[in-house]
Order: structure tokens, then sequence, then C-alpha cells
């Protein structure tokens, strides 16, 4: 998946972006509405709100997701059975 992540010179949008840094699309609205990460503003593509994601953003966002996941299983930390 670095290939998705180097090879963007362009802004992506969520789905994209999601991938690239290998979460699922749902987890990333999730942490958007808990406001654990600052999402772009909405842009109008072809009359539709998007999120145009940036390199800085896709950086932001796996520095989250390192904080959040752990490393190995990839289980969320204080994780109970």
């Amino acid at each position: 998946m670095w290939y998705i992540y180097h090879s963007m010179a362009k802004p992506c949008n969520t789905q994209q972006a999601a991938k690239a840094v290998g979460i699922a699309v749902m987890t990333l609205h999730r942490w958007i509405v808990a406001k654990k990460l600052k999402a772009p503003k909405l842009r109008i593509r072809n009359g539709r709100a998007v999120r145009l994601w940036e390199k800085a953003d896709l950086d932001r966002l796996r520095e989250l997701k390192q904080q959040i996941y752990c490393k190995g299983r990839g289980r969320k930390k204080g994780y109970k059975k």
C-alpha cells in the first residue's frame, strides 16, 4: 500500500485516503465524527461535496492510526477480553 501513499501528487478522496493508510472508510468517518482527527474542509466536485486529502493530511492520519492501534495484531489500546 505504500505505493498508493507515495504516488499521490493530486489530492485524494476519503475512500482513497482510508485505503492508503490501511483502515476502513467507516473507521475514518468515526474518527472524524469523534473529533480525533481534523478532516479537510468539504469542497464541491462535480456537484458533490467531497473531502480532498493532501499529503500532509495523510501524514496526520498515519500518526493517529499509530497512536490508536497497537503494533502486531492491530487491536486498539486498552482492549479487554
